[in-house]
């Protein structure tokens, strides 16, 4: 694995933590390529996992999550920590779905970051017995075996070529026309849309910071934007799914007219 230095770390953090940063001025560029050499797609997830590796302290994330399912809060400082935590196994999460030949995240490395989102989920909106039992969740998981287990497919992933990557994301694109065409969504099938719009943020952040290109830098905000948008949105679904008012897999509505028009857009973008 290539040896990526400091300041460049710290340039994609920088960009991970404005990945849903609102920019009503961003602009795309006339079109998006999907065509990128394999060596690309290989830095892509070099410059992930050093990035994910330098930032993770099991002991200081069991000791977060021990803390947090017993005295259900944690002061700013805390809540920052995880949050940057966080972020840092979402983007390998992204990476392993974008750039794996198989384009999925794998099962012990999925099992932790879906653990700590819905960790996060039930501190932010106060439920104290979620917070309990997702935190024990969370230190079954960070335990020596099945920590084991996640280390070596971090170690095993095989890579994917050009030409795959097209297929995928092409298909992804498509997936995302789809939800359009269809006009209604469900709570989870707005979270996949937004999911398809954060990796392909996730992938140009990525691909500015190793191989810059006036493409990368106009789509990378355009799409911290969509996102920022989508995830407001989605805070009001996951709050009303708590409270009963909304039935998540079933129930359907529109895609709010600003996030709609800017994923048409985008969606227009792709061959």
């Amino acid at each position: 694995m290539s040896g990526f230095s400091q300041a460049r770390l710290d340039a994609l953090f920088a960009a991970i933590l404005v990945n849903d940063v609102v920019d009503a001025t961003a602009e795309l560029p006339p079109a998006i390529r999907v065509d990128y050499p394999t060596g690309h797609l290989a830095d892509g997830f070099a410059l992930s996992r050093q990035l994910w590796e330098e930032g993770f302290d099991r002991a200081a994330l069991i000791a977060m999550a021990t803390r947090l399912g017993r005295d259900h809060t944690l002061d700013a400082g805390e809540q920052l920590w995880f949050k940057h935590v966080r972020a840092k196994f979402k983007h390998l999460r992204f990476a392993f779905v974008l750039y794996g030949a198989d384009h999925r995240c794998p099962p012990a490395f999925k099992a932790v970051t879906t653990s700590m989102g819905h960790l996060q989920d039930a501190f932010r909106i106060g439920r104290r017995g979620a917070v309990a039992r997702q935190a024990a969740v969370l230190r079954l998981l960070l335990a020596r075996v099945p920590l084991a287990v996640l280390r070596r497919e971090v170690v095993r992933m095989k890579p994917s070529d050009s030409a795959d990557f097209r297929r995928f994301t092409l298909a992804q694109i498509g997936a995302l026309r789809a939800m359009l065409a269809a006009g209604r969504v469900t709570g989870h099938q707005f979270h996949v849309a937004r999911k398809i719009v954060s990796r392909q943020g996730a992938f140009h952040d990525d691909m500015r910071l190793l191989h810059p290109a006036e493409e990368h830098h106009l789509t990378a905000p355009y799409l911290s934007t969509i996102n920022g948008l989508m995830g407001q949105f989605h805070d009001g679904l996951v709050l009303r799914k708590a409270s009963g008012d909304l039935d998540y897999t079933r129930e359907t509505f529109a895609f709010p007219p600003d996030i709609r028009q800017r994923l048409t857009a985008l969606a227009g973008r792709y061959p």
